[in-house]
């Protein structure tokens, strides 16, 4: 894997597929919006910052939807949080937290996957290629 040149390239086709998917999402009718929100008591990160959620609504269906370039395991707290100051501060209950990722950065991915599912968030990742005989 060209991991280091992969995370520099990251950043931005992240922002590329960010905007892709809400493009296609509101073209089949969903609601897409990026919320922003000052974390002055620094509730997700531990230190007052802003914070960054996409949210996806349809049919009352709002779901929270973190779309990265690689994921770790320390990010699922911060998702987590983001997902909750949400709820807290719109007063929007949130039906489902997803991370969108092409790759799991950590020594045991599968680890992550059930640190996330034990969260509540469901990790969308695409499938291993199978390997050759």
């Amino acid at each position: 894997r060209l991991d280091a040149l992969g995370a520099r390239w990251g950043v931005l086709s992240e922002d590329a597929f960010r905007e892709g998917v809400r493009e296609v999402l509101r073209e089949a009718g969903y609601a897409v919006e990026k919320w922003l929100y000052y974390d002055g008591d620094g509730y997700v990160y531990g230190y007052p910052s802003e914070v960054e959620l996409d949210v996806v609504v349809k049919d009352g269906v709002t779901m929270a939807v973190e779309i990265t370039s690689s994921l770790k395991r320390g990010d699922l707290i911060a998702v987590k949080r983001k997902a909750e100051l949400y709820a807290k501060t719109t007063g929007k209950r949130l039906s489902a937290a997803l991370v969108i990722t092409p790759y799991i950065s950590d020594r045991n991915p599968s680890y992550v996957k059930a640190m996330a599912e034990r969260m509540g968030i469901k990790i969308i990742t695409p499938e291993e290629p199978p390997l050759a005989p």
